[in-house]
């Protein structure tokens, strides 16, 4: 079965050719190669302090020649972004992490610095720490074994710098890799150039033993900074039998539903990107950090609650829609038809 639905109380904490970008760009960078490992979609399950959720999805893709990004989208507000890049820190170049997104009405972003990374030929390990109160704050934990990422993440709770705890452990395969290959090739990542300069910019914090950024205004790498990802409009048209019920919408590279009512539930396994969910009383859906592609929008009443488009759920037949780089779309879907 899948399940769709996660949201976190805070964000804290996803190749295709024998010879690797990373291997024709020579660099000094400490876990440089971790670009190129992440990049892909990766589907799993993850066990988070909120519980077990069994489907469960990285879309990292490159939007610069040396920053991969990847968001979930939970509804309306409710995003975690977490995106690794190369950047100036500490007087040179360093592999960093971005955190955050939105919960509600709270922004927050959190910057982590990668200070360990371990690679054979069997294992790639690499652990991000918060890049002012290091592991004792927060850290994540990125390992590639026998084809699968483990991705791990813990924080301090109690803010008092004690042993972090677990927070996310993300378990998944790399199913789709040539997803990110166009933009792979468009910027040819990964280069080891940086993408922002951090030197100076974790002064004066919130928190004085975090870089965390609570106000957009006060981040020093917020989203209109990011080239390359777009934002789309899902204007939704329900029957009226299902006028005060909830959505999920799917965001996915194939069709999930044709015009006969046919489910396909190998597409719902294998090419789901990402899942939302709409409110009885939204009218739209807005999608943030989109990366440039071709998808496939599904939304369905999902009636008897088992997360996927089910005998009695209303749904729209699969909206093929083309995203632009950097580009403000809309599309229209009618949720009308009755499976």
């Amino acid at each position: 079965m899948i399940r769709m639905h996660l949201l976190f109380a805070l964000a804290i904490l996803t190749s295709f050719s024998c010879k690797k970008a990373s291997d024709m760009n020579q660099t000094n960078i400490e876990g440089f190669n971790l670009l190129t490992e992440l990049s892909g979609h990766w589907v799993g399950s993850n066990e988070t302090v909120f519980g077990i959720y069994d489907w469960f999805a990285f879309d990292f893709r490159p939007i610069s020649s040396s920053h991969l990004h990847s968001i979930y989208e939970g509804g309306t507000n409710q995003n975690i972004i977490t995106s690794i890049f190369v950047a100036n820190h500490n007087g040179t170049q360093q592999i960093m992490a971005r955190n955050g997104g939105w919960l509600g009405n709270q922004y927050r972003a959190t910057y982590f610095v990668l200070d360990e990374a371990e690679e054979s030929e069997d294992r790639k390990y690499y652990r991000l720490v918060d890049a002012v109160g290091g592991e004792k704050r927060a850290y994540m934990e990125l390992q590639f074994e026998n084809d699968t990422l483990y991705f791990d993440a813990y924080k301090d709770n109690s803010g008092q710098l004690d042993e972090p705890i677990h927070h996310m452990g993300f378990k998944g395969l790399n199913i789709n890799p040539a997803f990110a290959q166009s933009a792979t090739q468009q910027f040819d990542f990964p280069k080891p150039v940086s993408e922002v300069d951090f030197n100076g910019k974790f002064t004066n914090l919130l928190d004085p033993d975090s870089a965390l950024f609570l106000e957009e205004d006060n981040d020093p790498f917020p989203k209109k900074d990011h080239g390359h990802l777009s934002d789309l409009r899902i204007n939704i048209q329900k029957t009226a039998a299902i006028e005060n019920e909830d959505l999920l919408l799917y965001f996915s590279k194939e069709p999930i539903i044709d015009a006969d009512g046919n489910v396909n539930f190998e597409n719902i396994n294998t090419q789901v990107l990402r899942i939302m969910d709409v409110r009885a009383n939204e009218e739209f859906y807005l999608s943030t950090y989109l990366h440039p592609d071709t998808y496939f929008i599904t939304a369905f009443s999902d009636g008897d609650k088992n997360f996927f488009p089910s005998a009695g759920d209303f749904c729209n037949v699969s909206k093929e829609v083309v995203v632009a780089p950097e580009s403000d779309g809309s599309v229209d879907i009618e949720v009308t038809i009755q499976l």
